[in-house]
Order: structure tokens, then sequence, then C-alpha cells
């Protein structure tokens, strides 16, 4: 717990310990895993569609696409997309999964949320979620600091998170309200339409590649 952590290819969600600089004795948990965010970088970056937003909320990701760049990992404002390095046949990238089939095809609360001892997770629709956190900051201030996170950051997510304290004394990036695709895709269309398309990038590349390694055998030879 004391060393904060982000989720690998095998765990799906971190719990990190966060120490009270004014009550030693006391110490806040907060829950790392994918943000499912209402306009995905993920989604955005990855140039075959592996990753789509629903409608229920999770993100999904479907392996079958995937080509293994690895742009989704460096999109995520939230650095949580992990890749199977050690898997060298078929690696995926692997993230919380929002327990997708649960929720949508057998009517059920994520598992992390079912199995909560404390109740520190609530699912619900994202109305709801943010009708009740703010409710509680209205009821407790003095238990909670005025800020939902996730609300407004990068445009919104399907996890938010209410805390005693402002967010800043945690690890959760400081973040605006802009969703990240908004400045990405500009970025992207505008290198496209200037110069030329990422398939084509990729055949220079292999082309640029085989020369050189042509150039290499031949001065091989002649050595």
């Amino acid at each position: 717990f004391n060393v904060h952590r982000r989720p690998t290819d095998v765990a799906y969600t971190m719990v990190n310990i966060y120490p009270d600089d004014n009550a030693p004795e006391k110490h806040r948990y907060i829950k790392v895993q994918c943000m499912h965010c209402n306009d995905p970088a993920c989604a955005s970056a990855c140039i075959v569609g592996a990753f789509r937003k629903t409608e229920k909320g999770p993100v999904t990701y479907d392996a079958w696409k995937c080509m293994g760049c690895r742009y989704c990992m460096v999109a995520c404002p939230f650095q949580i997309p992990a890749y199977e390095y050690k898997n060298a046949l078929t690696p995926q990238v692997r993230k919380c999964t929002f327990c997708v089939e649960r929720i949508t095809s057998e009517g059920k609360k994520p598992a992390c949320v079912e199995i909560c001892p404390n109740e520190a997770l609530t699912f619900g629709t994202r109305r709801q979620l943010l009708e009740l956190a703010h409710e509680r900051i209205k009821q407790m201030p003095e238990r909670y600091f005025d800020h939902v996170y996730g609300e407004y950051e990068v445009g919104g997510t399907s996890w938010m998170y209410l805390a005693s304290t402002d967010f800043s004394q945690t690890e959760l990036p400081k973040l605006d309200s802009r969703p990240i695709p908004e400045t990405t895709e500009s970025i992207q269309h505008g290198v496209f339409k200037s110069f030329v398309p990422p398939i084509a990038l990729y055949g220079l590349l292999a082309l640029a590649t085989h020369s050189l390694k042509k150039k290499d055998g031949d001065h091989d030879e002649r050595s």
C-alpha cells in the first residue's frame, strides 16, 4: 500500500494509501482503475477502433482489432492501460472492463462494488451518482471536500471520487475539463491532411528499412 501503484496486465485495479498529514493515525485509500471517460483518449488514439465507449458507460476493448501499437497507453491521461509484455505470441492491452458483461447482460453491479464490505463504492447512472455526491457534500461539508473528481475532468468520467481532502494531495492527475481527443484529433487530422495517411507512413518506413538492410548486405558482401 505504501507504494503508489498503477494497474497491471494481471491486476486491473489497485488500492493506494495516502497518509493524512494533519492526522497521522488516519489514512486515505484510493482505488485506481480505468476511469471509463465519456470521451476516451484511448479510443481516439486507436487507429483500428479497438476501444469503444458504450451507452452503459464502459469503455470496451476488442482484442481481435488490436494491432499492438500501444498508442492507447500513451494517450491515457490516467496512465491506465497495461500491456502483456510477457506474452510473446498473443499480447493484448489490459484494463478494467467495468464488468461489462455483469452490468449489461446479467443486470448486476460491478464485482468490486458488490464485494466492498464498507460500501465505499456505489453503482448507478452518472446522473444519480452526481446527485448523490453533491448531496453528501452539502449534508456533510466537514467530511467531504467540495469537489467531485471526474465530474468535469477531461470531459467527465464514469468513475468518480469523493474525498475528505483536496485531490491535489493525491496522485490523481490535475486535469481541465476539455476532453483529450479535442486536442489530439485536431493535431492528428492536421498532420494527415498536410502529409500522408498512416498506412502510407508505415509503407514508407518498411521501404526505408528494407533499403537500409539491402545496403548493409551489399556492404558486407564487398567487405
